[in-house]
């Protein structure tokens, strides 16, 4: 293909992601950074930059006519800025060759949704010229999810706010970017949003700063309900809504069948895809406050089955 062939066909892919209202730059033809108007190779590429240039963030656009004139340069690589995009990008990477034995990002992905109750849907999905592949999914309004690097898992990365992603189409001198799965972007599950806000990826509980447990089957299933009242709660219900859910998880925590910083973790997950930034103080009292009352009143677990109640 002719440089002025490889060129027509990247801005038509810059066009194709803006028309999905997708914001985009330019990336140096032929690699995945830096940005195109960076000149210096050690520029971070995004935030304030130390040499002057413009960010990632500012210039990302989806307006055809700045694209066509850009793109009109060079053949450009094509990428997405998703957080100006509404998209969150799970990026799952292969092991690297000197690697000891394991599983790759995918399969890593896929323990971590059926550990966490998952599911993981189908969704709009690219590969990489490594073999890796990248999941995109729509982020869930109001919700603002920076990238993370081996936060969720070993060899998984997320792209949000401060990241961005490659398209389809984009090429390296290893391989190009393709398309493997043309679903539309679904949105990104409450316990992929937990996974990415967790402070840290093993939490401790207490004073005794034991490693938090994921509760048996049955506790989980009465966690997930709650969970998902939340996040499915209307506009004006919300408040009302996080406060019964808290309460019904403190009385859990209470009666010792569920760990505190779980349950805090799951409330603040899935408060996290319908708050702003400004409500997060509030809804965090809200979860203390509720959270207390119901270990003031535990739930009295029911007798295991051939144990006799105390007379």
């Amino acid at each position: 293909m002719t440089s002025e062939a490889q060129r027509a066909r990247l801005e038509a892919v810059a066009l194709e992601m803006a028309g999905r209202g997708w914001a985009v730059f330019p990336i140096m033809p032929g690699r995945k950074w830096p940005p195109a108007w960076h000149t210096k190779d050690n520029c971070a590429g995004r935030g304030p930059c130390a040499a002057g240039h413009v960010t990632p963030e500012s210039l990302a656009t989806t307006d055809p006519e700045v694209i066509a004139r850009v793109w009109s340069r060079a053949p450009y690589n094509v990428a997405v800025f998703p957080g100006k995009s509404g998209l969150h990008v799970v990026d799952c990477d292969v092991r690297k060759p000197d690697e000891p034995a394991g599983p790759d990002g995918w399969a890593e992905l896929q323990e971590l949704a059926a550990r966490r109750g998952g599911p993981l849907p189908d969704t709009w999905t690219t590969t990489t010229p490594s073999t890796g592949r990248q999941l995109w999914f729509q982020t869930p309004p109001g919700c603002r999810l920076a990238s993370t690097v081996k936060h969720i898992a070993g060899h998984v990365d997320t792209r949000g706010w401060g990241g961005y992603a490659l398209a389809p189409g984009s090429v390296r001198a290893d391989g190009a970017y393709e398309l493997f799965d043309d679903t539309d972007p679904t949105q990104l599950a409450a316990w992929l949003v937990q996974a990415n806000v967790e402070r840290a990826p093993t939490a401790v509980s207490g004073r005794r700063e034991k490693a938090v447990a994921a509760p048996d089957a049955y506790i989980s299933a009465a966690v997930r309900g709650e969970v998902d009242r939340v996040v499915s709660a209307r506009s004006g219900t919300r408040n009302r809504v996080l406060s019964t859910a808290a309460y019904a998880l403190g009385q859990l925590v209470g009666a010792g069948l569920l760990d505190e910083t779980y349950a805090r973790t799951e409330l603040r997950a899935a408060v996290a895809t319908w708050n702003t930034p400004d409500s997060w103080v509030k809804d965090d009292g809200v979860i203390d406050t509720a959270m207390r009352a119901g270990a003031d009143n535990p739930r009295r677990a029911k007798p295991r089955s051939g144990t006799r109640r105390a007379a």
